[in-house]
């Protein structure tokens, strides 16, 4: 066991060896390994425009404010939906003992609806 693993070492070192070498002599030669750019390509002085041509238009507080408001109501509507459907689930099975998956996923969107809200509403 212990002469494998002499063998495994001895061969690792050796490679490890073989490229240092290998790569100093390249060096030692002038040559890099990174080819040199070429010189029949010109190069574009100016960065290309972004997509659309014009910067993004930014957004007032009105504006902001009408979409968050958008947004609120969209997402107070699923939450209600979620809520009833919670309801329904909770009254048609036994939850005593176990929680069923599907009551688990309803009640973790809600968590996440209500987040969402929140942080709509703040701003």
């Amino acid at each position: 066991m212990s002469q494998s693993r002499r063998t495994f070492v001895g061969a690792g070192v050796s490679l490890a060896a073989a490229s240092a070498l290998g790569a100093m002599s390249l060096a030692a030669l002038g040559q890099s390994q990174n080819p040199s750019p070429n010189p029949t390509i010109p190069i574009n002085p100016f960065p290309p425009e972004p997509m659309g041509g014009l910067p993004p238009r930014r957004i007032g507080p009105a504006e902001r404010m009408k979409a968050n408001q958008a947004q609120i109501k969209k997402s107070t509507v699923r939450l209600a939906e979620l809520i009833v459907e919670l309801q329904k689930d909770l009254e048609a099975n036994d939850t005593t003992n176990v929680l069923s998956l599907g009551v688990i996923r309803k009640t973790e969107e809600i968590e996440k609806l209500a987040r969402q809200i929140k942080s709509l509403v703040r701003g």
